[in-house]
């Protein structure tokens, strides 16, 4: 049943690349800004959205390594070099097990994936005038084409339906992330809560 969850995975974590693969407008190429956008663009140049693709991929291949050595016998100490597999690292990779899909984890998954398809749509598009932030530039074009005919912001909606989808597959209780013992390693807790953190302050902000 596992196994099953490897394309779910994969694709969930597409859907959170694409969604969060956005060009930063420069400076030059933006109408005056207000204080608050200044702020978000202050936000976005720490990198925090490539933090949050990398501990995305990262989540996601952990899991799929636990389903592939739990499910397929693989013994990892016949294919790692001991310098390797004594590591801590791989150490707490082999106590990891797989939990099999819930019905949350199919939701949220099929909502990541979603909103992840409906963001790339926006991109294209949007063309030139899709990057992340929410202002007007040089040249400015109104797209009234497509999605942007029924409903104004539909890169935003397909944000927030992603969220929900990521705490489903990742927060619900059934979760790889809280049944596996991965979350009780300190630093997996701290790289968790700054995720979240950041995930749902890019959420408050796509609503507001």
């Amino acid at each position: 049943m596992s196994l099953l969850k490897i394309p779910f995975i994969i694709a969930s974590a597409f859907g959170v690349q694409w969604s969060l693969t956005i060009p930063l407008p420069l400076s030059s190429e933006v109408v005056p800004t207000t204080a608050f956008e200044s702020f978000i663009r202050w936000i976005l140049e720490l990198h925090a959205l490539d933090f949050i693709k990398i501990s995305t991929w990262v989540a996601s291949s952990a899991e799929v390594a636990s389903i592939l050595v739990a499910h397929l016998g693989i013994d990892v100490s016949q294919i790692i070099p001991e310098s390797v597999y004594e590591t801590g690292a791989v150490q707490l990779l082999r106590t990891l097990q797989p939990v099999p899909i819930t019905p949350a984890f199919l939701a949220g998954s099929l909502m990541v994936i979603i909103g992840g398809v409906v963001r790339l749509y926006c991109s294209l598009a949007l063309g030139k005038h899709w990057n992340s932030l929410l202002s007007v530039r040089k040249e400015h074009k109104l797209v009234t084409s497509g999605l942007y005919s029924v409903v104004r912001h539909p890169s935003y909606t397909a944000f927030l339906i992603k969220y929900v989808g990521l705490i489903a597959m990742y927060g619900s209780t059934g979760s790889w992330m809280r049944e596996s013992g991965v979350l009780q390693v300190p630093f997996v807790k701290v790289v968790a809560a700054i995720y979240f953190l950041l995930f749902t302050t890019l959420a408050g902000l796509a609503i507001l």
